[in-house]
């Protein structure tokens, strides 16, 4: 996982919280496959020992992308 990638996931969900997997997959100008690896890492899955910054959390047929509590003390974000 590039770091960039990462900084530019966290600063994305700072400055617009709970966006769709595939939105923020084209934004950031990655697939999702891509973008589901750095939720691996970035994630709040136990099993995967991720650092717990972002979740994801599924609105009907979405799966959207939130900030941890962890993860907005991180950004800055109140």
């Amino acid at each position: 996982m590039s770091d960039h990638t990462a900084l530019a996931l966290l600063r994305l969900l700072a400055e617009e919280d709970g966006q769709p997997l595939h939105r923020v997959a084209r934004k950031l100008g990655i697939g999702v496959a891509r973008l589901q690896y750095v939720l691996g890492t970035l994630g709040d899955d136990p099993q995967h020992e991720g650092l717990d910054l972002v979740m994801q959390l599924r609105d009907g047929q979405r799966l959207r992308l939130w900030l941890t509590r962890k993860g907005r003390r991180l950004c800055g974000v109140a």
